[in-house]
């Protein structure tokens, strides 16, 4: 334990007391040498131009689909609409409450495999 004190101690020595190296003019570019240029990868990939083309034409597919409908179908489908809505609306003191707790044992069904995993090893 002693030999250490002694040996930092003459570290500290020579840290305080001798002159620095002047820095080598290459340093930057031995430096610059040894550091290999990854290549960046690219923002998109071909699986994202796919799922934004497949979205793409679903909406474009939906857009033509809605404005082919005859009008008879469109006062329908807002009829049922609005009578969707009052259902939630009259329903919505058991149903919002069954909704998440609902997801609440969803999300924690989920994580059960991750516990039992974690607490066995």
């Amino acid at each position: 334990m002693d030999n250490r004190l002694k040996q930092d101690a003459l570290i500290e020595d020579a840290l305080q007391n001798y002159p620095l190296a002047p820095m080598p003019h290459d340093i930057t570019a031995s430096v610059m040498a040894r550091i290999e240029m990854e290549k960046r990868p690219s923002l998109f990939t071909w699986t994202d131009f796919a799922v934004a083309l497949v979205i793409a034409l679903t909406i474009g597919a939906s857009f033509i689909a809605i404005q082919s409908l005859p009008p008879v179908a469109l006062a329908k489908l807002r009829i049922q609409g609005i009578l969707l809505y009052q259902d939630i609306v009259v329903n919505a003191r058991w149903l919002l409450p069954a909704v998440l707790f609902g997801a609440a044992a969803f999300f924690s069904a989920l994580t059960i495999p991750y516990l039992r995993r974690e607490l066995t090893d």
